[in-house]
């Protein structure tokens, strides 16, 4: 049995709450011109327009400590690219023309912009119109030195968000949280903040405010990953507004836990590690008919309820070359001081960086079917047991023997 070490431990601290919001820049609805998307009409789906941002051009300009630079951080804006990089750029109230650098990348484009000390606006004109972006201030101070734990969340269950941070914080050492919250209906940012208020142990908890449309997914598993921006968005702002001088950052879905089979922690793990960069594939953890407890909307599913993976399966190609059909796919955690700036912080990888491609024996995340508002697919059909296909997860057990659920 591999013996689990004691969780690090999180001094009391004087802790410090945030809401947060961006400075983007939107088309009006009624703009003559929007983003045509890139996918063909014959894969797009029924709902695919209701989910794809036809309008926006920036999520959020976000300056730079010394007041240099202001990075626009963009949806891919495929036609409107053109109308962007002709457009003028002036800084304000200085009134100053500014010249920018773009960049592009997968799903996401940056522009650079050369701005003096005080800036405080930007004015963006061309073929597109005239439009006004405020500056966001660099906040890394806010999580300097922490270890952070880094989501996207919509409409989650409170209760859910909860044991998420209370199991990062003893399995782990977590002392801060980062959430972006996509246009949650059910609750609004103060009461997302006051539901984590319950989560003894954390130095910094901010919700940033992230009200772009999601994004549709692409055609099956592996086809047209070509129109979902949001959260590739999102890791570009956590990075450059937020987490530069963090001691390190994990990135985890609302529905993963990360297990250590030496007991360790993921931070320091990665903090410790040649490269500052930790990857670590995931297994599912299913529902079973008549041995996990019943779902009920009253009393929304928990963590605690499951006990089984997905058993490992593993199939040859050319009966050489091993393949893990039902495997998830990587997360990762980085130290961001150590990260390459080129390279980009990705839902899977950090693109770009081949240490990233690197994954760790000791770390592997939980991916919890049933802990799901079925946004994306039906996730709630259970099956029943199978001995082939399920297993009794005693490293997840051992887990959450270690986390305080009640505080």
């Amino acid at each position: 049995m591999t013996r689990m070490s004691p969780a690090p431990s999180v001094t009391p601290p004087e802790r410090q709450e945030a809401v947060e919001t961006v400075r983007s820049l939107v088309l009006p609805e009624d703009a003559p011109v929007r983003r045509i998307p890139s996918r063909p009409e014959e894969f797009r789906g029924a709902d695919f327009d209701a989910r794809f941002d036809f309008h926006t051009l920036v999520f959020d300009a976000v300056g730079s400590e010394d007041g240099r630079t202001v990075r626009l951080l963009c949806p891919a804006l495929l036609n409107l690219r053109e109308p962007m990089l002709a457009a003028g750029i002036t800084a304000l109230p200085s009134g100053r023309p500014c010249r920018a650098h773009h960049r592009l990348l997968d799903r996401h484009e940056e522009f650079l912009v050369e701005v003096e000390p005080g800036t405080q606006a930007l004015e963006i004109d061309g073929p597109l119109g005239r439009y006004r972006v405020e500056v966001s201030p660099p906040r890394f101070d806010a999580f300097e030195g922490e270890r952070v734990v880094l989501t996207l969340s919509k409409n989650n269950e409170l209760v859910w968000l909860q044991d998420w941070a209370r199991f990062y914080r003893d399995v782990h050492g977590a002392t801060a949280l980062l959430i972006y919250d996509n246009g949650s209906t059910r609750y609004g940012p103060e009461e997302l903040l006051a539901a984590l208020r319950e989560v003894e142990g954390f130095r910094r908890v901010t919700v940033v405010q992230w009200p772009f449309r999601h994004g549709p997914p692409g055609y099956g598993s592996k086809r047209y990953w070509d129109s979902n921006f949001s959260q590739l968005g999102m890791f570009a702002d956590a990075r450059w507004r937020f987490l530069q001088r963090a001691r390190s950052v994990l990135n985890c879905d609302l529905d993963e836990l990360v297990l250590s089979r030496s007991g360790r922690s993921v931070f320091e793990a990665t903090e410790a590690s040649p490269a500052g960069v930790t990857s670590f594939y995931g297994d599912w953890v299913f529902g079973i008919e008549g041995m996990t407890r019943p779902l009920d909307e009253a009393a929304p599913a928990r963590f605690t309820d499951y006990r089984h993976k997905l058993a490992p399966v593993v199939t040859y190609r050319y009966g050489l070359i091993p393949r893990y059909p039902m495997r998830c796919n990587p997360k990762w955690a980085v130290v961001p001081a150590r990260c390459p700036p080129e390279a980009q912080w990705h839902t899977h990888t950090i693109n770009g960086w081949w240490r990233a491609r690197l994954v760790s024996r000791d770390f592997r995340f939980r991916h919890f079917r049933e802990i799901s508002t079925n946004w994306k697919y039906d996730r709630s059909e259970r099956e029943s047991f199978d001995p082939a296909r399920h297993a009794e997860d005693e490293l997840m057990a051992r887990s959450f023997a270690r986390v305080d659920w009640a505080r």
